[in-house]
């Protein structure tokens, strides 16, 4: 089986280093990923350019710069749901938008370009009532069409709701341990954790959460000013 390829899109103000840790990663996976520059062209009218150019039986697969997956299975699972004609994508809310259901995010997303055209070739440009890619969900529940969504199972640094099924944020990792998505990555600060995730899948170890809630403790630290929290001394004790 030919595997599809990842396009993932980046704006100048990502930093570099974000760009070649997901090339790594995808590389490790083996999973050929294409990054694009495009720089100040809003998401949704990328992603229409990128369908356009697509034949219609081809699987279209779209990860934000800053996520990449887990594994190689949960990649494959991906684009199995695709290819039996459902929607796949991560668990996604807008709470700056009119919309109330979680819907299937393009920050990995898989669907088939044919499954595109019949909902109508819907622009993935974000509107007053969606976000960018929103209203595939929409349409294709209205259809009748599957909506492959994992759920966030785990958030470094919480900041959004995720409908009234949970929060995400900085540092997202969602189904079981399937795929990860940092969020903000143009801030500088963020770094650490993304290359900390990634590093743990390029060495083919567990995720270690600990260290990664570490990153995060000092990262608030500098923020605030204040030194990093000493662990009490019984916790000490256990390495």
């Amino acid at each position: 089986m030919k595997i599809p390829t990842v396009h993932a899109m980046y704006w100048d103000n990502i930093p570099g280093s974000i760009l070649s840790k997901q090339r790594e990663v995808f590389a490790h996976l083996d999973i050929p990923l294409q990054q694009e520059r495009a720089d100040q062209q809003p998401h949704g009218l990328w992603m229409n350019q990128v369908i356009e150019r697509l034949a219609p039986d081809d699987i279209v697969v779209f990860c934000d710069i800053d996520a990449f997956a887990l594994n190689r299975a949960a990649y494959l699972a991906a684009v199995q749901h695709a290819e039996n004609g459902a929607l796949f994508g991560l668990a996604q809310f807008s709470n700056h938008k009119q919309g109330t259901q979680v819907y299937a995010g393009p920050m990995f997303m898989a669907f088939r370009k044919s499954m595109w055209m019949q909902l109508g070739s819907p622009t993935m440009r974000s509107s007053k009532l969606h976000d960018a890619a929103e209203v595939m969900s929409v349409l294709a529940r209205e259809a009748g069409i599957p909506v492959v969504m994992p759920a966030v199972s785990a958030c470094l640094l919480p900041k959004w709701s995720l409908g009234n099924e949970g929060v995400f944020g900085i540092g997202t990792f969602y189904g079981e341990r399937d795929f990860f998505h940092l969020f903000e990555s143009r801030k500088p600060a963020y770094e650490a954790i993304f290359h900390a995730v990634a590093d743990d899948v390029l060495a083919d170890r567990p995720l270690n959460f600990r260290h990664y809630l570490e990153i995060v403790e000092q990262l608030q630290a500098a923020e605030s000013g204040q030194p990093p929290r000493r662990r009490p001394w019984w916790k000490r004790l256990w390495k």
